[in-house]
């Protein structure tokens, strides 16, 4: 039986039934027979979307698959979607690998990475610890093609290379303008992608085989390396939130714990090299390995989070993400591209706010009145970064002054799970629980961050009646009061 599933994309349901091809062509879509239109906007585009912006009713969109033969059907198989929960289970529980994938195989002639999200979904609505959820992020390939993910990712890098340089002889330079605008946040993703996986080919240059490396070589590219965090910030701050509002926490959730151990690996690495130059051999097993685990997360982000994003945001939405890219930093990436569209959508937005006559507007308090403006002014001075959710755990206004920790203006009325890391996110529960009983009103936490002396104050915030109102967090780097005391002794 054929059957078509209208929460696939189009691309998906193509390369299933290539006969749907022009089946879509005869109801309007014509341009989906331009290889590059169904390349690109073939794996962003579902057909329910589609049949809104062409304005053809998705009735007769129905009616005409019925009449070639297929079963349309609205959502995704229920007992599939069990069926591949149930080896993601089985595979947490310790079961080996291999005998999991044989019948996985049997079972499946073909299994999309949105249906692995989506079981990945329920195994973390359903309680599976996210820890046991994430070691599947290093072993989805392994079952789709029974190899492991290094494997993987070099097959279908060349599959796309070959792909690639035949579309690009038979498509036309007009076929080829409907990719992606250069500055979209996606293609930026993907163009700092590109640049750290030459950091990545240095890397793996050095640290594999029997020679030693080379100091020289491997310190400079550590260092690059650390503009990870750059990428990393943008995708969990920008992305993964947008994601969660559409319902889809699995993926993010997993990929942002993997995230972090890369991150520390990292950290711990760069040290420990810089302070034992001579020894950098040791290390080198350990360099190599990150390396690899980043390579699959390259991996996991061009064919599980940028599609899914592509599939859900809307432009406004991709505006407003553009709008935050140069707070979080751009990676690996010189001189990277404007996005004239969101250029103009972010200049449009500031210019109403500066626009607004409250800002010349007094706020009368205890002990005198100031302008809006000049409020502003004067917490553009302090030397911190300061963050207020209210009693109801939404982040309501921050300032980022001390440039310790990013934050995009799209974090503004986000609940303060979504501004923090998975494992994180208990214990921020936890202090503001603690804050609302009046257990402790507040809380200092020092530690050095990218070798950075930092202090975190969290502090909770009551009216005049005691009752609680929010949470006020001050972050500031510390180096520079550091070593004047250091200077005076």
């Amino acid at each position: 039986m054929k059957t078509i599933d209208l929460n696939l994309t189009v691309a998906e349901i193509v390369k299933a039934h290539p006969e749907v091809k022009e089946i879509l062509a005869e109801l309007g879509f014509a341009k989906i027979l331009n290889p590059m239109a169904l390349k690109v906007m073939g794996n962003i585009m579902t057909i329910p979307r589609g049949a809104a912006m062409q304005n053809v009713p998705l009735d007769k969109i129905m009616t005409a698959f019925k009449e070639y033969g297929f079963t349309v059907i609205n959502g995704e198989d229920e007992e599939r979607k069990a069926k591949l929960k149930s080896y993601i289970e089985r595979l947490t529980k310790g079961e080996d690998l291999e005998t999991v994938r044989q019948e996985f195989v049997q079972e499946f002639s073909s299994v999309s990475v949105m249906e692995i999200a989506a079981a990945e979904q329920e195994l973390i609505k359903g309680g599976t610890p996210m820890k046991q959820v994430q070691k599947l992020c290093d072993i989805h390939s392994a079952m789709f093609h029974g190899q492991t993910e290094a494997e993987v990712i070099k097959a279908e890098l060349q599959a796309k290379k070959a792909e690639t340089e035949r579309l690009v002889q038979k498509v036309s330079q007009n076929q080829q303008e409907e990719e992606l605008p250069a500055g979209h946040p996606v293609s930026l993703m993907r163009a700092e992608n590109t640049g750290l996986e030459k950091i990545l080919d240095i890397l793996r240059e050095q640290c594999e085989g029997d020679a030693a490396p080379d100091a020289e070589v491997v310190i400079p590219a550590l260092r690059q390396f650390n503009g990870i965090r750059a990428h990393y910030a943008k995708k969990e701050e920008l992305f993964m939130p947008l994601l969660y509002k559409y319902g889809v926490t699995g993926p993010s959730q997993v990929m942002w714990g993997v995230d972090d151990e890369i991150k520390k690996e990292l950290g711990t690495l760069t040290r420990a090299v810089l302070e034992d130059a001579d020894n950098v051999f040791i290390y080198k097993g350990r360099i190599a390995a990150m390396t690899q685990r980043t390579r699959e997360m390259i991996y996991k982000e061009e064919q599980i989070l940028f599609p899914l994003c592509l599939r859900y945001f809307t432009q406004e939405e991709w505006k407003r993400v553009y709008r935050d890219f140069p707070e979080m930093g751009i990676a690996f990436v010189e001189n990277p591209a404007k996005w004239e569209e969101g250029e103009a959508w972010a200049a449009q937005e500031l210019a109403k706010v500066k626009g607004q006559e409250i800002l010349d507007g007094k706020i009368q308090l205890p002990t005198g009145e100031l302008t809006v403006k000049q409020l502003s002014s004067i917490f553009s001075l302090l030397p911190l970064d300061l963050t207020f959710i209210d009693q109801d755990e939404k982040l309501r206004f921050f300032i980022n002054e001390g440039r310790v920790f990013p934050r995009p203006m799209a974090a503004l009325g986000r609940d303060v799970a979504e501004c923090h890391p998975p494992q994180i996110v208990p214990v921020v529960r936890n202090l503001v629980a603690d804050f609302k009983a009046k257990k402790r009103s507040s809380l200092e936490v020092a530690r050095y961050i990218m070798g950075k002396p930092i202090m975190v104050k969290y502090m909770a915030v009551y009216d005049e009646q005691g009752e609680y109102m929010g949470t006020l967090e001050a972050v500031q780097d510390c180096a520079h009061i550091l070593e004047k005391f250091a200077k005076k002794r």
